[in-house]
């Protein structure tokens, strides 16, 4: 299942939106308070049953969401309407919630810390209640850990687990290393059922890695982990789960470096899922293919959330720096801190009203604030140059 495209009326901050969807990546960038969020939020309430996640725009007496699917090669309509603005108002939307099953959406919130595993629990049913649910307050991470160590226990066991349970398993096991060679999955301690990961620094907990090394792998786990309970019947393999994967804020916790990895980590592990992202990270932007990028800007004039027309080429962003990105995709009108605006302004004012002794004092504020090697700094003082000699 994919979605080909949505059209959002007066929800939220947005107005009147069309977006078509990529097949394999979708990243939504653009400035706070665009609707990044109220996209995926959209998207994922075309797939429950009951209330909303997403209100209307304030100004309006109603909102709509128009979407569009192809499910098994056929093509599939529907809309809801979004009346209520009030948290304590009802209110029931019903569209494609048959489907809820392969949309797996991962919010924001992405904290980790160690947990005892007294037991081994066994795998949870998903009723279609709790898939309504999760599509819309995101999947949790509690169980991931139990998950896993449930999987390498059986795993050894001959006839436990199915080949697509065991496939999944190796799967995650695989997630370490994915991320960074040089990790890898190590052992189950059996006294403690504790998850032991192989480092440079030596063998540590799993609980213990970097927060960002975490955040890539209860993403991972608990992705395939969903994928597993919610379709026992047909044990599916986490790389075959072709639905809709939704994460907000991908970047969270993530260094650049790894920001410029994470759309090539999700894709690899599951290649056949639609996914749509939202972020703030010029650096995951940086690895974007051609017609994967939804850029965002306000038509200040009108007020009105537009998707941004971007020239690329068969590379996508492959070839753009980190400040051609902030500039033309997300819309940053300057690179330069506000202090700096400041005193570039007063030392221009100075060097136009000739006052050299007002001009030295400001160029040594500057000459404090650029970087060691700017070479606007030889451009400043032969401005103050001029005006001394004069």
């Amino acid at each position: 299942m994919k979605i080909k495209h949505i059209n959002i009326r007066n929800i939220g901050c947005i107005r009147n939106l069309h977006l078509d969807f990529n097949e394999n990546m979708n990243i939504i960038c653009g400035p706070n308070s665009i609707g990044k969020t109220t996209i995926i939020e959209s998207v994922a309430s075309m797939f429950m049953c009951g209330r909303p996640s997403v209100k209307r725009n304030v100004t309006s007496e109603t909102g709509s969401i128009h979407a569009k699917v192809e499910v098994d090669g056929s093509i599939k309509e529907n809309s809801i309407e979004v009346r209520k603005f009030d948290p304590n108002e009802s209110e029931h939307t019903n569209s494609f919630t048959d489907m809820a099953s392969k949309v797996i959406s991962i919010k924001v919130s992405r904290n980790f810390r160690y947990s005892k595993l007294d037991a081994i629990p066994s795998d949870q049913n998903r009723s279609q209640y709790d898939l309504w649910n999760e599509v819309i307050s995101g999947v949790t991470f509690d169980g991931v850990k139990g998950w896993f160590v449930n999987r390498y226990l059986y795993s050894a066991h001959k006839g436990t687990l199915s080949e697509e349970q065991i496939s999944n398993f190796h799967l995650a096991k695989k997630c370490f290393s994915i991320i960074n060679d040089q990790y890898h999955f190590s052992r189950v301690m059996g006294a403690t059922n504790d998850i032991m990961v192989h480092t440079p620094q030596g063998e540590i907990y799993f609980e213990y890695l970097s927060s960002g090394f975490k955040s890539i792998i209860y993403l991972l786990f608990s992705t395939i982990k969903e994928i597993e309970f919610r379709f026992k019947e047909h044990n599916l393999r986490a790389e075959d789960f072709d639905g809709i994967i939704l994460i907000d804020e991908i970047e969270i916790h993530l260094h650049p470096e790894w920001q410029e990895k994470i759309t090539s980590i999700l894709k690899s592990t599951f290649p056949n899922a639609q996914f749509i992202l939202t972020t703030h990270s010029p650096h995951v932007i940086q690895t974007a293919d051609p017609n994967q990028i939804v850029a965002l800007h306000l038509d200040e004039d009108n007020n009105v959330t537009l998707r941004v027309d971007l020239q690329t080429n068969q590379y996508g962003f492959k070839g753009w720096t980190v400040e051609e990105i902030l500039y033309d995709v997300m819309g940053m009108k300057t690179m330069r801190s506000e202090s700096y605006r400041k005193l570039m302004d007063k030392f221009g004012n100075a060097i136009d009203e000739e006052n050299e002794e007002k001009a030295t004092y400001i160029f040594s504020e500057l000459d404090k604030l650029l970087h060691p090697h700017n070479p606007q700094r030889k451009l400043l003082s032969f401005q103050l140059a001029k005006i001394s000699k004069a």
